[in-house]
């Protein structure tokens, strides 16, 4: 372990341990003292006050009074008069942080017996409590720390008292009265993003005509300014949507020159502006507010906001907005469940304000949609999550945008329980985010230029490359028609080097689903992928994969099965009429805000998604018929017989039954029944030609339109029989040991013979609809007579 000590020349002397105190602490440390590593962590000030040198390996320091032998001094001599700076490090210094929100602090001598106990408030960035310049006066406030010296500078006695407002954060009324109000002092306050200083008004009743954000502080002789109180108040019918509301200093924001949002002095003049401010690497302290849609305020936190994006958001007049928390200002997390749909996650280091990239006044919501389709409906993809809001900054209204999670290190450790430290992370073509790229690289050299078909070199594969998930993301890439993309709109991570798979991450669909004219709702992405974007990465890796023959059967029926169920056309219109549902009301006001052609978001709302979902399956099913010389995609149906008597997995979905979807002749299928309680499986039939198996599984592929169905006879040898109770129609399950005749004949209860019917049968199974449209509502039977087998069932007819 390491020391950082600001005096030299230390002597062994006699040890007089107990005029060794904690002198001064700092718990937020921002700028104040830098570690030899560059970091600025909390620290921990001791003085000698004796007139001797002083061992410091004999003391301890704990933030847990219950444990105060929790962190043994290093061998160090403390001169008589002298500082030392000890400071936060897992390896260079003491094993634990200081709580900004306050603390105790316990220095034990050798016996760990306690010789000083200090109750750490809580403090600001960059302010520090301790004893003052007198020994053993104090404690104070200081908001100019002096580590490693006397503690000289102006001492406070506190912070003054957090202003209090009368009316509540939120949605109000126009006209409504709000003031602000100290225990003790005087309380100042703004109105337009800066924060309080004590020259700003002194707060007294101001009435909300339109929404505003006020932030009040207190000001009091001898007390340092108190916090900062934050309150949004909205004026707005609009209550369907969450609020976001920023408050931050208006000229580090949009100073026509310095201002981080603006074009500035120094941009290109062709596009994409490089050089424009907005293109900074640079961050600013901003209050932040989030409203549920109801007007509850479910977070009010100081964050850093910079600038976020690519070249296609930045340059829009609403710009995207990345919110990061800092340890500086009190909490280095949003502890919030901002998205609902993401069950037990409510820790966020980072969130983004999209302001829908691309798609930004076109639809608004291209990429979100395909995120939401790919949460919704459970896919092995690791999707963001995706809820909109409406904004507002310094009060004025900013228009729609999207919540987001952003892919970091924090996202995936909170999201996928991944070590922030080991996980390996990669974006584009091959460029590493954290970690390195060697061991992504080699692997994909490997999927390359060795044989998939050898089971060696596809296990090898199979260790590091999540196969599953990697059919879904190509799936609903290519399916979507990402032209922005195998080249570009790439990140994909493993837990660590040793452990866990690679995986993608889905990011940017924004250029979908027709977003320009020139990327037809027929575009091929099996040609755009594998011709067109042929030298990309990730092309040459699908390509590796499919020549393995087992992967490209498997990935082309999980394609299907998509097409068929969760990228079908009803599914794609359900979230596109629930994201539209959610922008109702607010999206026109979104576009005029930013001086946006309104008929856009009509003509790709209402008219050019809705068609791309309703025709994409069409396309796409061709594609693969061309691409791998399948002569057609039969449009089959699967059920059961009689209903609800087993289930059927069609290759990798359990679907609601009778079920309908296209998949390709030629490309075996995987179809496996299970029988529910009460019903044994009887066998298999396809309506186009003699399928007769008894197999639980089978594999082949349908030359033609047709239907296949499992049957099952009841467990106790009855009848099987539907509906029943009946209206018009029933179906009767006639079990036949062996070819033959079946006599089947309806009766009353009373045994009045009502009508007969017959029927050749096969082994196994028959089904022989009956006609009950005619009868009076009652109790009835049937018997039938199966090659002299002679079975009773009772139904009702409503």
């Amino acid at each position: 372990m390491r020391i950082i000590a600001t005096v030299t020349g230390i002597t062994l002397v006699a040890v007089t341990s107990a005029q060794v105190v904690i002198n001064e602490v700092c718990s937020r440390n921002a700028t104040v003292w830098e570690a030899p590593d560059g970091s600025h962590p909390d620290w921990i000030e001791l003085y000698n006050a004796s007139a001797s040198s002083v061992q410091l390996q004999q003391f301890f320091l704990s933030d847990k009074p219950s444990e105060p032998g929790l962190w043994q001094l290093p061998a160090l001599l403390l001169g008589a008069g002298e500082f030392v700076v000890l400071y936060s490090d897992n390896t260079a210094g003491f094993p634990f942080g200081i709580d900004g929100q306050g603390e105790t602090i316990v220095l034990s001598d050798a016996d760990l017996a306690p010789l000083q106990t200090v109750d750490v408030p809580r403090l600001d960035s960059d302010h520090s409590y301790g004893s003052g310049a007198s020994f053993g006066s104090g404690p104070y406030f200081f908001d100019a720390p002096t580590p490693g010296a006397a503690n000289t500078s102006t001492t406070y006695l506190g912070y003054a008292p957090t202003p209090v407002f009368n009316k509540p954060a939120g949605y109000t009324q126009q006209g409504t009265s709000v003031s602000a109000s100290a225990v003790d002092g005087t309380v100042r306050w703004t109105w337009n993003g800066r924060t309080p200083d004590g020259s700003s008004p002194i707060a007294s009743a101001i009435t909300v005509d339109s929404t505003m954000v006020l932030q009040a502080r207190t000001y009091r002789d001898q007390w340092l300014p108190s916090q900062v109180a934050v309150s949004s108040y909205v004026v707005s019918s609009q209550r369907d949507l969450p609020i976001i509301s920023l408050s931050v200093d208006p000229d580090s924001m949009f100073h026509p020159d310095l201002g981080m949002y603006v074009t500035g002095p120094n941009a290109d003049t062709a596009w994409p502006y490089y050089g424009a401010n907005y293109w900074a690497e640079r961050s600013l302290p901003a209050h932040v507010e989030f409203f549920e849609a109801n007007g509850t305020r479910g977070l009010m936190q100081k964050l850093d906001v910079q600038i976020h994006g690519g070249r296609r958001s930045r340059v829009n007049p609403q710009r995207p907005l990345r919110l990061t928390a800092q340890a500086r200002y009190g909490n280095d997390m949003m502890t919030y469940p901002f998205f609902p749909e993401r069950d037990g996650v409510d820790k966020f280091k980072t969130l983004v304000l999209r302001n829908s990239g691309s798609d930004f006044c076109i639809s608004n919501f291209r990429d979100g949609l395909w995120h939401q389709v790919s949460l919704h409906n459970d896919l092995d993809i690791d999707e963001l999550a995706f809820r909109p809001a409406i904004a507002y900054v310094n009060g004025t209204y900013w228009g729609l945008v999207e919540i987001r999670e952003r892919i970091d290190n924090d996202h995936l450790h909170n999201n996928y329980g991944a070590d922030r430290d080991d996980v390996l992370m990669m974006e584009e073509e091959n460029w590493s985010m954290q970690g390195d790229t060697i061991h992504f690289w080699n692997l994909m050299e490997h999927i390359r230029t060795q044989d998939m078909n050898d089971p060696a070199n596809w296990a090898y594969v199979d260790s590091l490359f999540d196969l599953k998930s990697a059919k879904d993301y190509f799936a609903l890439e290519m399916y979507a028609g990402n032209v922005d993309w195998p080249g570009n709109n790439l990140k994909y991570w493993k837990p660590s080097i040793t452990e866990g798979k690679w995986r993608y991450m889905l990011y940017d669909l924004d250029g979908t689903m027709e977003i320009y004219g020139w990327i037809p709702q027929d575009i091929n992405m099996f040609d755009w992928t594998f011709v067109h974007g042929a030298e990309f990465v990730h092309s040459k890796l699908l390509r590796g994969l499919l020549t393995n023959s087992e992967f490209k059967r498997t990935y082309l029926n999980r394609l299907a099965d998509l097409m068929n169920t969760s990228l079908g056309a009803a599914s794609l219109q359900a979230e596109v009429d629930r994201i539209m549902a959610a922008y109702d009301g607010e999206i026109e006001r979104h576009f005029d805000r930013w001086d946006c052609w309104f008929q856009f978001y009509l003509d790709h709302a209402f008219g050019i998604i809705p068609h791309f979902a309703q025709v994409r399956s069409g396309y796409v099913r061709q594609h693969v018929l061309d691409q791998y010389g399948f002569p057609n995609s039969p449009l089959l149906e699967f059920d059961v017989f009689p209903p609800a008597a087993g289930t059927i997995l069609l290759n990798t979905i359990a679907p609601e039954l009778p079920f309908r979807g296209y998949y390709f002749n030629g490309n075996d299928i995987d179809v496996t029944v299970e029988p529910n309680d009460g019903f044994t499986f009887d066998h298999w039939a396809y309506s186009e030609d003699p399928l007769t198996t008894r197999e639980l599984h089978w594999k082949r592929s349908f030359p033609a339109d047709g239907k296949v169905t499992a049957y099952f006879r009841p467990t106790d040898g009855g009848a099987a029989l539907y509906p029943n109770p009946a209206t018009n129609d029933v179906v009767l399950g006639l079990d036949a040991a062996s070819d033959g005749m079946a006599d089947v004949r309806i009766s009353d209860v009373r045994g009045r013979l009502l009508a007969t019917y017959q029927q050749a049968v096969t082994i196994g199974i028959n089904r022989l609809e009956l006609d009950v449209a005619g009868l009076q509502a009652g109790t009835y039977l049937i018997t039938s007579d199966v090659n002299g087998d002679r079975r009773t069932t009772r139904f009702v007819k409503d």
